[in-house]
């Protein structure tokens, strides 16, 4: 922290007042102010604390953050970076492994800002401590020394990564590791300026790239998201995603979108920054060793051969150098030299690194990172609930979500999922919170009563055997949003002639029957291009609200052709709307091209208010052989056939192709309503009518 302290003085000394910090409310702060305002923090604490003592860090980002930091090392204090609000979870930890800790929060900071600073010189910076996901068990707190966390500044701004003069908006936590060192020590160390917000949007990632931002630090979640969309960024240079490992076709999409020096770094609480990767392959930073070793020795470091996937181990000049625990009893963070991070990789011949998976339970959610087991634990001591189960739900390309399995106690009720989410906030991180509730008669144990992780993660995907190439999601997704987004202007005609032209009709007597009224709200979930979300429109009349979601921008495009209002960009299994938003969602034949039904209803029970209804739309291959082999003809040849003479494009022969090669890998209609009834719904039923057109029916509880 030396150097970051000499920065803050140098630049508030020759440009004093030129702006540091933008806050989210959009007050601007100079250099003059901050160094101003971190010293009277640093007097604050001289009068109160002794040296070397714990201070912990509960802010939110933006200056008040950068104060506290700066003011607790230049007293020679130890900052301690911890979520903002304060977990009662993370309280306890501090309690337990540091010991009487002051907590320094925006109240503290700013009584301790309004009182008359000092002159006297900053004294010898220790280093900062940060919380760490661990891998295995509980989060843990990491010390990283002064030079250690010197070493990491200097090394993005020698990666290019922050340069003097740049501008940046700020979306991360300034507590978490990539935030705390992309935020706060690079931009102080170069003389960049940050703009700190609450949490990611696309108009607010969007409002600084038309404002002149320079650089972009992301989460690939929201890169995904910002990539969609494509505003100008004339004064971009560079985009740094960390939190989890970029996907090639993640990458593809926003090279198109921002033609600019694309990096995915890849780091860990305990060692900074590791390697960057700019779409040739990880290249380790200076200062950095890497092995990959057998991930199931446990009790050496054995390495694996180049092109086999390993655990990565790392050693680093930024690496903390020890764990924190038992009122701040120093433990080893290193094994023979290396730390083991619980990530697996391999090396290419080429000498350069990627990631594979993981060999540990913690999983990233929006780069933050979820221990299941402490989520579990807090969720067991729910008074109703006996044994929890924590897992990833993959919502997106790039993005997860918590998912939650229980087992009650003898004789207790089921909490609602509104009511455990209740009692869990002041206990866990909010982007730890589960999104699903999955109740059990009994969770999978071995024999000696120790919950079975993999076999309580079952998927329920909508399709029995994905098609020769298309196995990877990322390729799904590719591939599904190219087709539909070049056969949007004609899809409707293509699609239509098979069945006669009975789409529109057969759509308009289900939402009726279903029970959509004047003045109702519906989701449109997969509304293509907006045939069902049109008639929504006709039938709610202006006093209701249809709103229509899809992937593929062509099929949007084509749905506010049709006069569709309210359309927007996003998938099934992560709804971008509030809890309890409509009164009916909608989803007409596109459960096939979706990655997991429980997921995708479990959001759709989400958003849905209490006794709203879910109306599904299918195509289902029939029971007989004779039949099935009739249709199976009728959809793979004929259907295609009829699309192109009706559409007059050759292009939609492979859509309507790809459409019939789903049906006859699709689930059958007991699974779908085993999914919904999986997420809650209740009152639910198939019909099927003509031997092939299904409708699925079910209620979201009422409160």
């Amino acid at each position: 922290m030396r150097l970051i302290l000499e920065a803050l003085a140098r630049h508030a000394a020759d440009r004093p007042k030129q702006i540091a910090v933008v806050d989210p409310d959009g007050s601007a702060h100079s250099w003059e102010s901050i160094a101003d305002r971190a010293r009277r923090v640093q007097t604050f604490l001289d009068g109160r604390m002794a040296p070397g003592a714990f201070v912990a860090i509960s802010i939110a980002s933006g200056s008040h953050f950068w104060c506290a930091l700066l003011g607790i090392a230049g007293a020679g204090r130890v900052p301690v970076l911890v979520p903002c609000p304060l977990p009662r979870t993370i309280a306890d930890r501090i309690a337990s492994d540091l010991g009487a800790v002051v907590v320094m929060d925006e109240a503290r900071c700013a009584s301790a800002q309004s009182e008359s600073a000092c002159t006297k010189d900053s004294a010898d910076p220790a280093g900062v401590v940060l919380l760490s996901s661990g891998t295995t068990g509980h989060s843990r707190f990491i010390f990283r020394p002064s030079e250690a966390i010197d070493r990491v500044a200097t090394t993005i701004l020698q990666e290019g990564l922050t340069r003097p003069g740049d501008a940046s908006p700020c979306f991360m936590p300034m507590a978490h590791a990539y935030g705390f060192e992309h935020a706060c020590l690079a931009p102080i160390l170069a003389g960049a300026r940050i703009h700190a917000h609450r949490a990611f949007s696309v108009n607010a990632a969007s409002q600084s790239l038309a404002d002149g931002a320079t650089t972009l630090c992301l989460v690939p979640a929201t890169a995904e998201a910002l990539a969609e969309h494509a505003p100008p960024a004339t004064a971009l240079r560079c985009i740094v995603v960390a939190g989890a490992a970029l996907t090639p076709n993640v990458r593809k999409r926003l090279l198109r979108a921002f033609p600019v020096d694309i990096v995915d770094l890849y780091g860990a609480s305990e060692t900074g920054t590791i390697w960057l990767d700019r779409g040739k392959g990880g290249r380790m930073v200076p200062g950095v060793s890497v092995r990959i070793v057998d991930a199931t020795n446990t009790s050496r470091l054995v390495d694996i051969a180049d092109g086999r996937e390993g655990e990565i181990a790392v050693r680093s000049d930024a690496m903390g150098d020890a764990i924190l625990a038992e009122k701040g009893r120093r433990m080893p963070l290193l094994s023979e030299g290396f730390f083991r991070t619980g990530d697996l990789g391999l090396r290419g011949v080429d000498g350069t690194f990627r990631i594979t998976g993981r060999a540990k339970l913690v999983f990233d959610v929006g780069g933050l990172k979820v221990n299941p087991i402490e989520v579990e634990q807090a969720v067991e001591s729910h008074p109703a609930i006996a044994r929890a189960m924590i897992h990833p739900i993959r919502a997106g390309e790039s993005l997860n979500r918590v998912g939650l399995k229980v087992e009650l106690r003898p004789g207790a009720a089921a909490p609602a999922i509104e009511e455990l989410r209740s009692f869990l906030a002041p206990l866990i991180a909010s982007h730890a919170m589960p999104r699903s509730l999955d109740i059990r008669n009994e969770l999978p144990k071995t024999a000696s009563g120790k919950v079975m992780r993999l076999a309580g993660t079952d998927r329920i995907e909508p399709v029995l055997q994905r098609l020769p190439g298309l196995e990877a999601q990322e390729d799904r997704e590719a591939f599904t949003k190219k087709l539909f987004d070049e056969t949007a202007c004609r899809y409707d005609a293509s699609s239509a002639t098979p069945f006669l032209g009975s789409g529109r009709w057969h759509r308009r007597r289900m939402l009726l029957q279903c029970g959509l009224r004047a003045g109702s709200s519906l989701l449109d979930v997969g509304c293509g291009t907006g045939l069902c979300a049109s008639i929504a429109q006709d039938i709610v009349g202006p006093a209701g609200r249809v709103a229509a979601i899809d992937p593929s921008t062509g099929m949007l495009e084509m749905a506010r052709r049709r006069g569709v209002r309210e359309t927007v960009v996003g998938r099934a299994e992560s709804l971008p709307f509030d809890r309890a938003s409509f009164d009916f969602i909608s989803m007409s034949y596109m459960l096939r091209h979706i990655e997991d039904l429980r997921v995708a209803f479990a959001e759709a029970r989400r958003v849905l208010k209490p006794g709203g209804r879910i109306l599904i739309l299918e195509v289902t291959r029939p029971e007989g052989r004779a039949s099935r082999g009739l249709f199976d003809f009728a959809m793979k040849w004929c259907a295609p056939t009829i699309g192109v003479v009706t559409s007059g494009r050759p292009s939609t022969f492979p859509m309507m192709r790809y459409w019939a090669q789903t049906i006859e890998q699709a689930v059958r209609p007991p699974r779908i309503i085993e999914a919904l009834e999986s997420c809650g719904f209740i009152g639910t039923r198939h019909i099927l009518e003509l031997g092939i057109f299904s409708s699925y029916r079910g209620v979201a509880p009422p409160a």
